[in-house]
């Protein structure tokens, strides 16, 4: 055999070995590689994960309202009530209600007479004038000098009636304001003043009963109508306040949870003052300016790492 074609398929035989050699080190080796890169994705994605996407509030000073709200009765203070003198059969009623009356009027009759005894019809006449509110009784039925016939209303200043819980009654005084609303008058809001409070309570409902009166220049408010109340009475400006459900408690604490300024999340202890609908004022422990947690807060734990999202 010719030494050089013996040498030129050694160098071949070598060149086929190194090739084989590499590509064995490409299959072996490169699963590993995809192994580190995807732990170190992995790595990356936990600690991603380790934050708590969370909504923030900026805290602002605002002014907070207490109300306490009712329904009331809409009556005439001035009102009186028209008795029979007799007792009898109303054998006629001579009026309506909503009409006006003038003092002295006829109002109706009542015949006393009993079987086997006939008696002269008696007169019930009105004893002011007003506007007949009310005829409790028909033309036909037996009365007696003790239920009234009919009321009469002078409408000249009508008091809305409505009655409060007894745990209110240290919030409510002659003076406090008012803001009514009546079904008549759905796209319009009345404004009074609390003119009356009922020396003693009810002791069935335990409630009190306080009197009402409206600002009506335009006399659109009518007697017997149900207007929906709402008191106005404590009144703060300038507090801090929270919505109710950022709050969280430890037992008797309650706290809440802030973020600064590298998104990280702390713990602050609260004392909380007058609540009024979803808002809680704060007394302490937070301060203007303070990104309060409003969304995310049962997650976290003090010096968690947060995200904050709209």
């Amino acid at each position: 055999m010719n030494p050089n074609t013996s040498k030129k398929r050694i160098v071949g035989v070598s060149v086929l070995v190194i090739l084989i050699l590499a590509a064995t080190a490409v299959i072996v080796i490169n699963p590993f590689a995809g192994l580190i890169e995807k732990q170190k994705a992995s790595e990356t994605e936990v600690v991603e994960d380790a934050t708590v996407s969370v909504t923030v509030q900026a805290l602002e000073p605002r002014n907070l309202q207490n109300t306490i709200q009712g329904n009331g009765n809409v009556i005439d203070p001035s009102s009186i009530d028209v008795y029979p003198e007799v007792a009898g059969t109303l054998t006629s009623l001579l009026v309506k209600v909503g009409e006006q009356v003038e003092k002295d009027q006829v109002m109706g009759t009542v015949d006393p007479s009993r079987a086997g005894m006939v008696y002269k019809e008696s007169i019930i006449k009105a004893p002011a004038s007003g506007t007949v509110l009310a005829l409790p009784f028909v033309q036909g039925a037996v009365v007696t000098g003790q239920a009234p016939i009919a009321r009469l209303g002078m409408l000249e200043e009508l008091e809305v009636v409505m009655s409060i819980a007894e745990r209110h009654i240290g919030s409510v005084v002659i003076g406090t304001k008012a803001r009514l609303s009546f079904k008549a008058f759905p796209n319009k809001m009345f404004t009074g003043t609390v003119t009356r409070l009922s020396p003693v309570l009810n002791p069935a409902s335990r409630t009190l009963e306080i009197g009402i009166t409206v600002d009506d220049t335009e006399n659109q408010i009518k007697s017997g109508m149900f207007p929906a109340v709402e008191l106005l009475t404590d009144y703060l400006e300038n507090v801090l306040v929270v919505p109710r459900s950022s709050l969280l408690y430890a037992g008797a604490q309650s706290y809440v949870y802030v973020v600064d300024s590298s998104n990280v999340a702390h713990r602050r202890n609260v004392e909380i003052g007058m609540q009024v609908s979803d808002m809680v004022q704060i007394v302490s422990g937070l301060q203007q300016g303070d990104r309060l947690v409003i969304q995310g807060q049962s997650l976290l734990t003090d010096g968690a790492a947060v995200r904050i999202v709209q």
